[in-house]
């Protein structure tokens, strides 16, 4: 019973203030654009230095959580890729975009903070990392038909930060003080607003295609933790590092899939069911999952 309480302790707040974004969208309608970009070029990229910087990361960490993020997209892209051969529907490349990248940040970074602390945060920055380190290369060659995508990873700041916040720690610098104080008021924003913005989007996607979503959310969320049960045990991912793989691998699709798709005009309805229905099940998921992995 106490576990059970400690495990409602730590998911109410999220999926509280994630309600909020939601209850705000019936009654206020707003552009949302200005948010994600203040997100995608500020407050993330200052999130990530701040972790980076402030908690020491073992090298090995780093490496083992990298190829466990790429095993999960790999081999849940190779399952949708079958399941669209298998099914005959081949055209459905957008299905790829939901299937293989999951929401790394607006769920992991705050279940993270509050069930690990601030080392259970920095191993789901090092995992959001590589996820988006993937979803703007190979993401964006999908979405093009096999097209680019390289370049694109170079025009955000997640990258640039990365690298000066892994230099600042490998290199054993001294950071302290009041400029790394600010960069982490501006990060600190980054958890609730991308919530609210992920409460805002929920409310306005509808479910289509039944039968396609549920295998879509079956390959994202089930099929995510079976591989990384998989690359914890080959890899002897060990402690907090362990459970953030494993509970950052379960989590439902990415919003960003959704825009990317929107943008690119890429079965944007089908993608945004799956987002949807992923993260309402979500709901029931992420509890269990953490009674599982505490």
């Amino acid at each position: 019973m106490e576990l059970i309480i400690q495990v409602l302790y730590i998911v109410f707040p999220v999926f509280f203030v994630i309600a909020v974004g939601y209850g705000f969208a019936a009654f206020k309608k707003i552009e949302l654009t200005p948010v994600l970009d203040l997100l995608l070029y500020i407050t993330i990229p200052a999130l990530v230095i701040a972790s980076l910087a402030k908690q020491p990361i073992q090298v090995d960490d780093l490496i083992k959580i990298s190829i466990a993020a790429f095993a999960v997209i790999l081999v849940t892209g190779i399952l949708a890729w079958l399941f669209l051969r298998v099914t005959g529907r081949k055209e459905l490349r957008g299905f790829y975009m939901p299937t293989m990248f999951l929401n790394g940040g607006n769920l992991p970074f705050p279940l993270g903070l509050l069930a690990f602390g601030a080392a259970g945060l920095q191993a789901a920055v090092l995992y959001y990392i590589a996820v988006s380190i993937v979803v703007y290369t190979v993401g964006i060659y999908i979405l093009k038909g096999g097209v680019g995508g390289l370049k694109e990873i170079f025009k955000l700041p997640l990258i640039y930060a990365t690298v000066i916040g892994l230099s600042i720690n490998l290199s054993g610098m001294n950071f302290e003080g009041p400029l790394l104080t600010g960069i982490d008021m501006i990060g600190v924003a980054t958890i609730p607003l991308m919530q609210i913005s992920l409460g805002y989007y929920l409310f306005s996607i509808k479910l289509r295609n039944i039968g396609i979503t549920t295998a879509g959310v079956a390959i994202r969320m089930l099929g995510g933790f079976l591989v990384a049960l998989l690359m914890v045990e080959l890899l002897n991912i060990e402690g907090v590092t362990r459970k953030m793989v494993l509970l950052s691998s379960s989590m439902p699709s990415a919003v960003i899939t959704f825009i990317m798709c929107y943008k690119y005009k890429l079965d944007s309805e089908l993608v945004a069911s799956i987002v949807a229905m992923s993260t309402f099940l979500s709901i029931i998921t992420i509890p269990l999952l953490l009674y599982f992995i505490m």
